[in-house]
């Protein structure tokens, strides 16, 4: 980077990937800068410039000092110790230290005192409740929320028989047999991560559950027929909460896509069936998608809206694992729902290798994606043609 990529820079302002430090304050502070760094994605501290985007500049010396100080501070006050760049750029009114902090590749970080901070906006805040924390360990693949054991569950929560049918198309044989060699079913239920001491995981219920509307509440789909453009209307044509295991989710809520893509009717008799509007492949492959890599720390459910000029299909949680908008465009993915994804090609239209997204594009272009890293949540958007 040099003077006048620096300046450029400098004048977007703050926020969440920039920071703006006359000097560096006390180490315990800085250590939290960094750690909030390390756990938001990355970004950069330049220091020897104002907040109002003036630069005050630092001395040669002042600016070899910054430089291994910073050092120092994100190797013994950050946990576990992270490594830092920093770079020195000369400008006209002295000395900028550019600082880089990459997004942490050991996640989540904490400082000395055990405290864990993520950005918010250009300033940085403390993780105080336990959800967000959980969310940030799985961000590090070292908790995952489809391995969780439901704690109000038992057995009797979870549909052998189903299991018992998965289990033979996947693998050509029987399970053990429940009754007369309980002990080896459970074990297999248990090696598959389904169940642990009696109780049923996320997982469990998720592919396999009875009572999930209890259990697991805010686990379904919200699905809403607006009349009109706008989220605010009070007006709609259809209003469904889908609820259920994932494959019971996934049939009622292509069941409640295609109510609205057959109502256009053709020429011909009033009660001619509707021509479909979108191929339901396009739709397949967005709902299944979000049903399968949201994230399930947020106690929240899926959104389908349908509008007139749009569908949207929002997703509690941030794409996971660095994962961006253009490489989903591209195929690539990454799944924060291992257990799912593995399961999923048995029990729902998902092949798991990114190839539907790259094939829904190809059938209906006007599909958009936003990664809304504020309010957590990734929306999928299939803009209609005007009528």
């Amino acid at each position: 980077m040099e003077e006048f990529e620096l300046r450029n820079q400098i004048l977007l302002g703050e926020d969440s990937t920039r920071q703006f430090k006359r000097e560096p304050s006390a180490d315990a502070k800085m250590a939290g800068e960094i750690v909030a760094f390390a756990n938001s994605g990355g970004g950069r501290i330049f220091v020897g410039v104002e907040k109002d985007g003036s630069i005050a500049g630092l001395t040669g010396e002042e600016a070899e000092k910054v430089g291994e100080d910073m050092a120092k501070v994100a190797w013994d006050s950050v946990r576990p110790p992270f490594s830092i760049l920093s770079k020195s750029i000369p400008t006209g009114d002295g000395i900028v230290v550019v600082i880089k902090i990459a997004n942490g590749p050991s996640k989540p970080y904490c400082d000395n005192k055990g405290v864990y901070w993520v950005k918010n906006g250009p300033d940085k805040r403390r993780v105080q409740s336990p959800e967000e924390l959980a969310r940030l360990f799985q961000s590090g693949e070292k908790l995952y929320a489809e391995s969780q054991v439901v704690a109000a569950s038992t057995l009797e929560d979870f549909d052998h028989q189903r299991f018992d049918r998965f289990y033979a198309t996947k693998y050509s044989e029987l399970p053990p047999d429940r009754k007369e060699n309980g002990e080896a079913y459970q074990r297999t239920l248990e090696n598959l991560e389904l169940v642990n001491s009696g109780r049923v995981t996320v997982a469990g219920l998720l592919l396999f559950g009875r009572r999930l509307r209890v259990l697991l509440p805010e686990m379904k789909i919200d699905a809403v027929w607006f009349k009109g453009t706008e989220r605010a209307s009070t007006e709609w044509h259809d209003q469904r909460q889908i609820t259920g295991a994932l494959g019971e989710q996934f049939d009622e809520g292509l069941g409640f896509f295609k109510r609205w893509n057959s109502r256009i009717q053709g020429e011909g008799s009033f009660n001619q069936t509707g021509h479909p509007e979108i191929s339901e492949t396009v739709f397949e492959e967005l709902l299944v998608n979000a049903l399968i890599h949201r994230d399930y720390f947020i106690k929240d459910s899926i959104k389908l809206f349908i509008f007139d000029d749009r569908i949207e299909i929002r997703s509690p949680g941030k794409l996971p694992n660095s994962l961006t908008v253009s490489q989903i465009r591209r195929g690539i993915r990454r799944s924060r729902n291992v257990l799912l994804a593995s399961f999923a090609p048995d029990l729902l239209n998902f092949r798991g290798i990114g190839s539907g997204i790259v094939r829904a594009l190809k059938i209906w272009p006007s599909i958009s994606w936003v990664n809304d890293t504020e309010s957590e949540e990734v929306v999928a958007t299939i803009g209609l043609f005007p009528a």
